[in-house]
């Protein structure tokens, strides 16, 4: 799953919280929440890393002409 499918995700299981009447299966969505939140954490900050790194060699680049 990418990590616009996992955004998506995250929003219909927002969705399903609001509409549970039960609080175990409230639990078990925030609980699959939680889990999809922090992937979705780790795929932004390793992207962030990427872009630093690019960002450098593009300085470099430029700072060689």
């Amino acid at each position: 799953m990418n990590l616009e499918e996992k955004i998506a995700k995250l929003d219909q299981l927002a969705n399903e919280i609001e509409d549970s009447t039960s609080l175990e299966k409230s639990l078990e969505i925030f609980e699959q929440s939680i889990q999809l939140a922090n992937e979705c954490m780790t795929t932004l900050n390793d992207c962030k890393g990427k872009l630093v790194v690019l960002q450098e060699k593009v300085r470099k680049i430029t700072d060689e002409d």
